[in-house]
């Protein structure tokens, strides 16, 4: 064959193969956080449809009892693994902030313990018991950094050798990594939602503001220490305000009952508009190279609100694609 002609069938398969690569680049997921699993047709078909190969499934939740020890609670039921089948599911653990504040180091490996009893507890309901990845989502500070890292290093070992630990990154947290610490973990989760403040009755949409998230992106450090994923805001609330405080986070469409003194309702919603500006500032992180754009929730809502083609248009958007 004639070298020219061979340089020219090099150069065509190398460009097919990069715009595989590229095409494959973003990889979306979702998060299921109910504290019952059974996919819906509709909700099997939207991960089908999005090529949803991973599912951030929330396990448990922890926190302190009034009066009381902390513990696991909200342990997921599963009623029906339809729709698992294929797809990489990651147990998520929800821990409240408040929980490691002023925890001794006994009682973090204490509670280390109670939640890997409580993940092989509900990972017993699944066909393949034994996740590759765990992940953490707790909104530590620097007052909790220590507490919350120590029982991420106990945890490690108590969990199945090829698990490996993830943890949800907030945004105060990328971008000032030096002040809030890095958590000892393989992998981050950046949250891109939840800007802005949840308990004025006056905020615009607490769920995402281009504005807030962009004081974060830029001037954070050009990469941060762990590979990174991507969460996008795919939900709506109600958030009931009384007496000038907040009173009640509900579904989206709930109507709290009546209620003598001052009464103020807001229903927010991470419609398209609101998704692709989120995405155009994702666009602005270094995500892994084999980063997810995972999206916050899978319900029957988000089945109604977003069409796959506009999932995976966010999602390119996202990764610069």
């Amino acid at each position: 064959m004639d070298w020219r002609l061979s340089c020219v069938l090099a150069l065509i398969f190398s460009l097919s193969a990069c715009q595989r690569l590229k095409e494959g680049r973003a990889k979306i997921a979702f998060f299921h956080w109910k504290n019952r699993l059974a996919l819906t047709p509709a909700e099997v078909a939207l991960l089908d449809s999005t090529g949803c190969r991973t599912l951030y499934v929330k396990f448990l939740d922890v926190a302190r009892e009034a009066g009381g020890p902390i513990r696991p609670y909200a342990l997921l039921g599963v009623a029906d693994t339809a729709g698992l089948s294929g797809r990489h599911v990651v147990p998520c653990v929800f821990l409240t902030n408040s929980v490691f504040l002023g925890l001794s180091a006994a009682e973090v490996e204490a509670l280390a313990q109670k939640v890997s009893l409580a993940l092989a507890d509900v990972g017993r309901q699944f066909p393949q018991p034994v996740f590759s990845e765990v992940q953490l989502d707790c909104d530590w500070t620097e007052r909790t950094r220590q507490p919350f890292f120590l029982f991420l290093k106990k945890l490690k070992p108590l969990l199945p050798p090829q698990t490996r630990l993830s943890a949800t990154i907030r945004l105060h947290q990328y971008k000032f990594p030096n002040r809030t610490g890095v958590p000892p973990v393989e992998r981050g989760l950046l949250m891109l939602y939840n800007t802005g403040n949840i308990q004025s009755p006056d905020e615009d949409n607490s769920i995402f503001s281009p504005e807030d998230a962009l004081r974060y992106v830029e001037g954070a450090p050009a990469r941060y220490p762990l590979p990174l994923d991507v969460a996008l805001p795919a939900f709506g609330w109600t958030l009931v305000y009384r007496d000038g405080h907040l009173w009640k986070i509900g579904p989206e469409g709930y109507e709290p009952p009546p209620y003598d003194g001052e009464q103020r309702v807001r229903t927010e919603v991470a419609d398209t508009a609101l998704l692709r500006q989120a995405a155009q500032v994702a666009r602005r992180v270094r995500l892994a190279p084999d980063g997810r754009v995972a999206f916050f929730r899978l319900d029957s809502m988000a089945v109604r609100r977003y069409s796959a083609d506009f999932l995976r248009e966010v999602a390119k958007k996202a990764t610069g694609d």
